[in-house]
């Protein structure tokens, strides 16, 4: 991949990433509340307003062990992973747990998470499965409603047009900042790595979110007059599933690839998209949400094709790299479908299957290699 010096301004990051529940737990500790969700189609911004700190569910790379005792062991590995660690006690600090309806193993922990785990109470957000249509807009607004009266009630104050606008502004900000990192990844070479980006990404859906612009703009300021002395090596493209662990990145770069873009839940499907400072707040963020089929469970499919066809042009990608979760049934589904999209645009794919827990990393790596050495020749 090249040399590149090492960035002061990442060691924050990479401090929230080492304990992920600290910041949550501190927020609790001065007596503010706590909401738990995961999935780009929560709207934080709501929780936001209300006050109270949105926690994404970050999965473990600890192997599964109560949880399959409720759940098949053809179940989604990452759903398994959250339920196990809930049924642990790791989420006792929560105030309330937001799920958007995405996928059938998503609406089963649902269930079992409302059977089983004490505490916190939680909500299924029922968004539309069919986006880009404003035949959906009239249900869609009402459950984005419903979801604010829910997030009033647990707060246990109201959420003003005003104080929403502000969130949807701050959190396009950062958006807007983790667009700019992004884009140093499109220069030749790139000057952050695609494993220093997904870290930043996933810390700042950690944190508060005015803490979070404070860093990126340092990352920022001192990426951008970073000196790589060489960097070679295909330009790829990490797309697929859940992927909780920086790992798998860190991975294609050790053994010569250029991660130079990611389609991933915690990277460019977050803060691909603004929300925008015009018209009802409320209206704004169902127009986001409507406009956002990134994800393999939603459709239209040939909507998320042409988003990952602009990252492709964008980013000057040679080839792409679908990490699938096992289990992960709409994105393994999907795979066959992306290979064949790109593979007509003379883009190579190669579609891997990867454990939660981080095994099998030996055999990923040999693989890994002889992709990017094929594509090298």
């Amino acid at each position: 991949m090249g040399s590149y010096e090492p960035l002061a301004s990442m060691e924050p990051f990479r401090e929230v990433l080492r304990d992920p529940d600290a910041i949550a737990r501190q927020w609790k500790a001065r007596g503010g509340k706590v909401v738990g969700c995961r999935c780009i189609f929560v709207p934080e911004e709501i929780i936001h307003a209300a006050g109270m700190l949105p926690y994404p569910l970050y999965g473990t790379a600890e192997p599964v062990r109560l949880a399959d005792s409720y759940f098949q062991p053809c179940t989604c590995e990452f759903v398994r992973n959250l339920f196990d660690s809930a049924m642990g006690g790791r989420y006792s600090f929560l105030d309330g747990l937001v799920f958007a309806n995405t996928c059938d193993a998503i609406r089963r922990l649902w269930d079992m998470w409302e059977a089983y785990v004490d505490g916190a109470p939680s909500y299924m957000i029922n968004n539309p499965q069919k986006l880009r249509s404003e035949v959906n807009r009239d249900y869609c607004l009402e459950e984005l409603r419903r979801f604010r009266t829910w997030v009033e009630l647990i707060s246990g104050s109201p959420i003003t047009d005003e104080a929403l606008g502000e969130s949807i502004e701050l959190f396009d900000r950062t958006r807007g900042l983790l667009g700019e990192v992004a884009s140093l990844r499109k220069q030749d070479p790139p000057l952050i790595t695609g494993a220093e980006a997904l870290e930043a990404g996933m810390a700042v859906t950690l944190m508060p979110r005015d803490r979070a612009g404070e860093l990126l703009a340092r990352l920022l300021e001192e990426a951008g007059s970073r000196k790589v002395e060489e960097a070679y090596g295909p330009r790829i493209l990490v797309t697929g599933s859940i992927l909780d662990d920086p790992a798998l990145v860190r991975m294609i770069e050790e053994e010569g690839g250029l991660v130079v873009a990611d389609d991933l839940c915690t990277s460019a499907k977050a803060y691909r998209h603004l929300v925008g400072a015009e018209g009802d707040p409320m209206a704004r963020l169902y127009e986001h949400l409507n406009r956002r089929p990134l994800c393999a469970c939603m459709h239209p499919m040939e909507a998320r094709f042409e988003y990952l066809d602009d990252l492709v042009r964008e980013y000057d990608v040679e080839a792409l790299i679908d990490y699938n979760l096992k289990y992960c049934h709409p994105f393994l589904y999907e795979a066959p479908l992306l290979r064949k999209h790109f593979e007509a645009l003379d883009v190579p794919v190669n579609v891997l299957e990867i454990g939660h827990d981080m095994s099998g990393h030996g055999q990923l790596r040999t693989r890994v290699q002889a992709f990017l050495e094929m594509l090298e020749t």
